[in-house]
């Protein structure tokens, strides 16, 4: 899947970036006290634990409901978790 990493904003460090992929569920921290099924954006450039704001970060309803569609999503990257503000079914 493709990720576009278009900035959106100001001179802030930390900039809006658009990434398009799959929604996958998978294991996150195995092994350790916060082992969890979460939900991950599979994309070209690399998988990225997905969370939206204001929401749940250990079950997302929403989330779930696209797994195995393509998404454009909009957000901010920090290591490997999207914090995304808009996510949008494309598939």
């Amino acid at each position: 899947m493709k990720a576009n990493r278009s900035s959106k904003g100001g001179p802030s460090k930390e900039r809006q970036v658009e990434l398009t992929g799959k929604l996958v569920q998978k294991k996150f921290g195995s092994g350790s006290k916060s082992e969890h099924d979460a939900v991950y954006l599979e994309t070209d450039e690399g998988s990225y634990v997905l969370r939206r704001v204001g929401a749940n970060a250990f079950s997302d309803p929403g989330l779930k409901k696209l797994l195995g569609k393509t998404v454009c999503a909009t957000g901010m990257i920090t290591n490997t978790l999207f914090l995304a503000s808009t996510v949008k079914d494309i598939s």
